[in-house]
């Protein structure tokens, strides 16, 4: 995996901030720092803040200030910034002034992180020297996150001490002075310690991308007297080589300078995105008490909307198809966006074209984050439709560009709308923020991949749909489970026969619930992909998809191409996943079961392979698990285990391993599969009988479940392709897997649910469970490779553009990029997920553990790395 996190010279760095460097006569109004009595963190910071504050005094800074935080605990995690520069609103001042000092344990970083800097020495005296009050951190105001250490085998980067001179331990005499040494030298050093503060300076960049909306975010990370400027998109990091700042004329001061008469969009914050007053956002907090609104949905508003979270007002532009973007097989003429409302009126032929009328939003704090820094970075919220006066979900991420392999999700809405597929979301419009791609990643520009493939540049995209579904865990019982899921395949089966359309991503965060019909949704259509591009042969590994659910097949041969059959299988995995979190079974090591199943991995050779747990599970004619006294949920069980064995029953591992393999074992496969009669639903038979049929006629009807007609195409016919990488029965279309999910419709025993048996189980593991810092999909080996000025440029495959980018150019990085034309790359990014967060778009963060365990966690040296990419893998 290439690194996402580069290196470059300080001057390299601050050449591309906007703004022009102080003079010499301002300059001499600019403080510098006495680190001779410095001896413990607490000493840094009010040297730091008298030092940047006579910066912005200097430049008269009325947009910004510094501030230092008191260290409280104000959420899930340790909100432990204990310096930042802050937005200077009267909404970012109210937010985190307060009059009092804290005092006593819990104060300072060192009281909530578990590198244990200082801590004896921070519990006291933390007031800055000139006795100016501390102020509450707040996440939604801090435009510059300002990282402090003082021990250096605390810091997330390499910190090379200055020589020593007879005024101070540290030295003035040429504090910019880059590196001279010739040779490559990681700046990130790999031990526990600094890996540690390394994750806490992650979560510190994490908070501001989630709760501010911005394009791209400045920091600063100072040990002691030296210091480093970071830039962060959702691209990747460029971390400036380490410099002196206690003199005035240090890189410190020129970019604080900068800072001091920057705008906020020159800050990183999205231009297209307004703060609203209390009153312009009454309509939307009003539903938080609408009776006509589902009773859960108003609670998930109330959520958005609570006391001290900012409001915005965001826009969507309606996009058309990019001239390379579109689809290879569209059978369909040129098409007007899906809602009417938000379609740009016709114009005569003689006339310029009008330009769409973007479509108004409301928003609060996000529904749903991926909690990602790097890659497409999802975030799900409960808007209010401004045009519509009605609640709606909008969905904001970084959409990855590869010429004629990527599109727009709106476009794959609107094929299937105009194909009749149900079960799926209702558009309102989609298109790129700001039009179109008008906001894309910068760091791609700069980063070198040994392979000498161009970066996939990632353009700011949202998407507004009606529905507001709920998770698919708030499922009431397995009968309704069943049901919904059975809604999803059936979604599935329309999309992939009319539209010809496969997902490509089935996960439990992929399915949702009708809150108001209580039928199944299948969302997050952007990573699907069209039955003409599904490649015949062996592939590139392939990162799509969330890894839990991944057919066996799929994860343990990651160049096999992907097939039907893989997201039918997805759908299985997905069902057995919320049988064991939600129901009691008859064995002991569910722990050790689930970690198997679905999150044991190896990598050979830089390719992520799933060990042989799921292969086995198929490739035995005995199911892995029996649920505790439950004969119909085990009958489905049992049936969907029959299925999948029957269809591995004809897999040739051996030539499964020749062809797509990364690794020779061979698994041994079982002669038998388990015999069980399966019942059928009359009211399901017609439509079931129809989609297994392979001659069916191209249209025809039946009545589901609900009560509603149906129509029905011809089905697919990958039962009869080969079996080397296209299973046959009961994996080849979609009837058997809606036969097994609906045959019990009618069956009494699963009106029933308990309690999440991850949690209530957990004490039955022998040992404590290993602490897993939060996952932020950076790998720390990848971050140490050193950068040159060179790198600047094109190298090593990156071809020159004409136009530079912003990064490239004299110009800024606060710049939007011109648009690039990366060579195209045969697969598309995405999360593979957290297994104690499942589904493709994860809600919220791993709690953190009590302090006292991860002291004794890290004493055992046990922590596990964060892993290699961004939220979207390798493009």
């Amino acid at each position: 995996m290439s690194p996402r996190f580069f290196e470059m010279p300080v001057e390299a760095v601050l050449s591309k901030v906007p703004g022009s460097l102080p003079t010499a006569e301002q300059r001499k109004s600019f403080k510098g720092a006495d680190f001779s009595r410095a001896n413990y963190k607490k000493h840094v910071y009010p040297l730091l803040t008298t030092t940047i504050d006579s910066v912005f005094t200097a430049a008269t800074a009325e947009k910004v200030c510094v501030r230092r935080m008191d260290g409280h605990k104000h959420g899930k995690r340790a909100d432990t910034l204990n310096v930042g520069i802050y937005l200077n609103t009267p909404a970012a001042v109210k937010a985190t002034t307060t009059d009092k000092k804290p005092t006593g344990k819990g104060v300072g970083e060192d009281a909530d992180n578990s590198t244990g800097e200082d801590s004896e020495k921070n519990a006291h005296e933390y007031g800055d020297a000139d006795g100016a009050p501390t102020s509450h951190i707040s996440w939604h105001w801090v435009a510059i996150p300002i990282e402090v250490k003082h021990n250096r085998d605390h810091a997330a980067f390499h910190f090379d001490k200055a020589p020593l001179t007879t005024q101070s331990k540290h030295s003035s005499s040429s504090p910019n002075a880059s590196k001279t040494s010739s040779e490559p030298k990681s700046f990130v050093p790999i031990t526990l310690q600094n890996e540690q503060g390394y994750v806490q300076f992650i979560d510190h960049m994490l908070e501001v991308f989630d709760n501010q909306h911005r394009r791209f975010s400045y920091a600063i990370y100072v040990w002691d007297y030296m210091a480093r400027i970071c830039f962060f998109d959702r691209g990747g990091a460029v971390i400036s080589e380490e410099f002196n700042w206690t003199t005035p004329d240090s890189p410190l001061h020129d970019f604080v300078w900068k800072v001091a008469h920057m705008s906020e969009a020159q800050l990183g914050y999205d231009p297209t995105v307004e703060r609203v007053s209390d009153e312009d956002a009454a309509a939307f907090k009003r539903m938080a008490d609408d009776s006509g609104v589902h009773e859960k949905i108003r609670s998930f508003v109330k959520q958005a909307t609570r006391e001290g979270q900012p409001i915005y007002k965001v826009d969507i532009i309606p996009m058309g198809t990019p001239p390379d973007e579109g689809f290879p097989d569209d059978p369909f003429p040129p098409h007007s966006p899906a809602d009417p409302s938000s379609a740009a009126p016709a114009s005569p032929p003689s006339q310029p074209p009008v330009a769409p009328t973007p479509r108004s939003f409301l928003i609060g704090k996000a529904y749903f984050s991926s909690h990602s820094l790097i890659g497409r970075c999802t975030r799900g919220y409960i808007a209010y439709d401004i045009d519509g006066e009605r609640l709606c979900f909008l969905k904001d991420y970084w959409r990855p560009y590869v010429p004629k392999r990527t599109r727009p999700e709106h476009l794959v809405y609107e094929r299937m709308a105009l194909c009749g597929v149900e079960c799926i979301p209702t558009l309102i419009c989609g298109g790129d923020v700001g039009g179109m791609r008008a906001q894309t990643s910068q760091i791609q520009d700069i980063l070198c991949h040994p392979d000498g493939a161009l970066p996939v540049p990632l353009f700011h995209y949202r998407i507004a749909t009606v529905e507001i579904g709920l998770p698919l865990e708030s499922f009431m019982n397995f009968k309704q489970l069943a049901l919904v899921f059975a809604d999803a395949v059936f979604a599935h089966f329309q999309a992939w026969t009319k539209a010809k359309v496969l997902h490509h991503d089935i996960s439990i965060g992929n399915i949702l619930i009708d809150p108001t019909k209580l039928t199944g949704l299948l969302i997050d259509w952007d990573l699907c992909r069209l039955e003409c591009e599904l490649e015949p042969g062996p592939t590139k590994p392939d990162c799509t998809g969330t890894f839990q659910f991944r057919s066996a097949l799929a994860a343990c041969f990651p160049r096999k191409p992907y097939r039907l059959s893989d997201d039918l299988e997805s759908f299985i995995h997905a069902f057995h996943y919320l049988v064991l979190k939600y129901h009691p079974i008859q064995r002991n090591g569910l722990r050790q079961l689930v970690e198997s199943t679905y999150e044991s991995h190896s990598f050979v050779q830089g390719i992520k392979v799933g060990d042989e747990s799921k292969l086995r599970l198929f490739l035995n004619s005995l199911p892995p698990f029996e649920v505790c006294a439950n004969d119909v949920l085990q009958s489905i069980l049992n049936d969907l285990h029959k299925g999948c064995y029957e269809s591995y029953r004809d897999v040739d591992v051996d030539q499964m391993y020749a062809l797509y393999g990364v690794s020779d074992p061979v698994v041994a496969k079982e002669p038998r599969p388990l015999s069980v009669d399966t019942p059928v639903n009359t009211a399901w038979a017609e439509l079931l009988l129809a989609i297994k049929q392979s001659d069916i006629a191209p249209t025809s009807t039946s009545t589901n479940r609900r009560g509603t007609t149906r129509s029905t195409t011809k089905a697919d016919a990958t039962a009869s392709a080969t079996p080397t990488d296209r299973l046959s029965g009961f994996l080849s279309n979609h009837g058997p897997l809606l036969e097994v999910l609906t045959s019990y419709e009618y069956e009494k025993g699963l009106d029933d649910k308990d309690d999440n048996q991850f949690v209530a189980r957990a004490k039955e593991n022998p040992l404590p469970v290993s602490y897993r810092p939060i996952n932020y999909n950076i790998n720390l080996s990848s971050l140490s490779t050193p950068s040159t000025e060179n790198d600047m440029y094109p190298v090593l495959g990156h071809r020159h553009l004409g136009t530079p980018s912003s990064v490239r150019s004299s110009s800024s990085f606060g710049q939007f990029s011109d648009n690039v034309e990366p060579r195209p790359r045969d697969k598309r990014p995405w999360d593979d997920g957290d297994l104690n967060f499942a589904g493709s778009e994860d809600v919220g963060s791993p709690p953190s553990p009590p302090r006292a365990v991860k002291r004794m966690r890290l004493t055992d040296g046990v922590l596990t790395s964060p892993s290699v990419s961004g939220d979207d893998g390798c493009p």
